[in-house]
């Protein structure tokens, strides 16, 4: 009981830092440095865009590339908006943002797995190995249908701007 008891004073910050973690991302880490981390973050991630030599991981491949390209157009938009615009519109969004590079990180990884299982399911000299880069596969797939669609919803506020949030006022709850 005293565990949960200490465990639980822990909540109110946890649940605090994704929000302070996302304004922190968008209003000023990703523009560091004239956003140099992004774009070594962008020729790390092509790397592996490249190394996609089955049809599988290839299709997988393509939709993130996809993805990152409307992350970057995104994010283009956002940082002119942030420069000469309401910065307080830009960041009403920040968790969006925060959700949208986290899917396209975390599907980089599984890009990555899927590569590396594609390449070492052809030499695999046991059904053990061969199941176990099936399942990479599989999980990695699982991501790519399952997941790292969900983002589209976030490109679209981030896209418009979009004022829901921050135009809600205290007197109408």
């Amino acid at each position: 009981m005293e565990q949960c008891w200490r465990d639980n004073r822990l909540n109110p910050i946890h649940e605090g830092t994704n929000g302070i973690q996302a304004l922190d991302l968008l209003g000023r880490k990703i523009w560091q440095d004239q956003s140099h981390g992004l774009q070594l973050l962008m020729q790390e991630m092509q790397v592996d865009l490249e190394a996609a030599t089955t049809d599988r991981c290839q299709q997988w491949a393509l939709s993130l590339s996809e993805t990152l390209q409307q992350a970057v157009k995104v994010t283009q938009s956002l940082g002119k908006s942030l420069m000469s615009e309401d910065p307080d519109r830009v960041l009403a969004n920040a968790s969006c943002y925060l959700h949208l590079f986290g899917h396209i990180i975390v599907s980089w990884m599984w890009l990555r797995q899927a590569n590396a299982a594609a390449k070492a399911l052809g030499s695999a000299n046991s059904d053990e190995e061969r199941n176990f880069y099936q399942g990479k596969l599989q999980a990695a797939q699982y991501f790519f249908h399952w997941e790292l669609p969900t983002v589209a919803q976030d490109l679209v506020l981030l896209r418009n701007q979009d004022d829901t949030c921050m135009n809600m006022k205290s007197e109408w709850f």
